[in-house]
């Protein structure tokens, strides 16, 4: 028996949307509102087949509502566009697990959100300690602790750099 939440839609070249579930074209704006009441989309570009429910539920939340990422500090934005892609999965699969236990019972809907789904993901609480990176602050830091130790972090990725190095592109 199928999920009753949870919808396939495939995304074309042209930016538009097809809900496989319920056979029937969607807005960008349709999408929003049904992840905003609850519902979980898995998203496929029609042309490769490949998952893009993060690049395309991003891109709906950028432009539906731009000032939930004022909460982020211009650091993390410096940072995830600097690091190389391992490293950064490596550390976010970590931190977003945390942050999404930490806030979705607090989310309509949010308790039934799942952790990330990416390979990288920990799949248990022992499993996020263990692939935490050095020094990972523990599941119940507040926000100015995670964001001094994201700046310590870019700090150290600095320093190991060394000077004159030049910034990697992975």
């Amino acid at each position: 028996m199928s999920d009753p939440q949870f919808i396939q839609i495939r995304k074309y070249p042209n930016r538009r949307l097809y809900d496989l579930t319920r056979s029937r074209h969607l807005t960008h704006e349709e999408l929003y509102d049904l992840v905003a009441a609850g519902r979980t989309v898995n998203i496929s570009d029609a042309r490769s087949g490949a998952d893009i429910t993060n690049l395309v539920l991003l891109q709906a939340l950028m432009e539906r509502t731009p000032e939930k990422f004022a909460a982020f500090p211009p650091e993390l934005s410096h940072l995830l566009i600097r690091a190389g892609e391992q490293m950064l999965r490596s550390a976010a699969a970590s931190w977003f697990t945390q942050i999404i236990r930490g806030v979705a019972p607090f989310v309509p809907g949010g308790a039934n959100a799942a952790a990330p789904a990416t390979p990288a993901a920990p799949r248990s609480a022992a499993d996020a300690e263990a692939s935490a990176p050095r020094g990972a602050p523990a599941g119940g830091a507040s926000l100015e602790e995670l964001q001094a130790r994201l700046a310590a972090l870019a700090q150290e990725v600095e320093a190991l750099r060394g000077p004159g190095k030049r910034r990697s592109r992975s």
